[in-house]
């Protein structure tokens, strides 16, 4: 009987041995992805930037649809301004700018602000390093999108 035992305490000890390189072999925690691909860069001068071949010049509030948001950005004056953006970023002269578009906004209780019909859109790129605070993110609804339940 004890050659036995020994045999399948050898056999028990074996496994464990196996389970526990086993375990050793295995990620226990999900490897770690690389981060996104930044968003189109546009090339090397602000006169690149301006040029209009990267991005429109200018657009109309009916093209400004739900790929964009509202933002409102304070300035390192403490100047409050609302713009709208994909969230795509350009690098000129060694700084970041986001790239907005100055559109005038609707400013109804009914439902969220959103670019005036009939209203253009002038493109501008706002230094990032000049932003002091960054908030009130809106979505921007389509136009053939129902209005929201009014809140009770």
């Amino acid at each position: 009987m004890r050659p036995k035992t020994m045999t399948a305490a050898a056999l028990l000890g074996g496994l464990a041995a196996g389970t526990l390189l086993g375990l050793a072999a295995m990620r226990l925690t999900p490897p770690i992805k690389a981060a996104p691909a930044p968003l189109a860069a546009a090339p090397g001068t602000v006169a690149d930037l301006y040029a209009g071949k990267t991005y429109p010049l200018a657009l109309k509030a009916e093209q400004i649809g739900p790929t964009y948001h509202l933002v409102f950005l304070v300035d390192g004056q403490g100047k409050p301004s609302q713009y709208a953006t994909r969230g795509e970023t350009a690098q000129a002269g060694g700084e970041t700018f986001l790239v907005c578009y100055d559109v005038p906004v609707t400013n109804a209780q009914s439902h969220p602000a959103q670019p005036k019909a009939g209203s253009v859109g002038q493109l501008i790129f706002v230094n990032l390093r000049a932003v002091q605070a960054m908030g009130g993110i809106i979505p921007i609804q389509s136009a053939d999108a129902p209005a929201p339940a009014p809140a009770p």
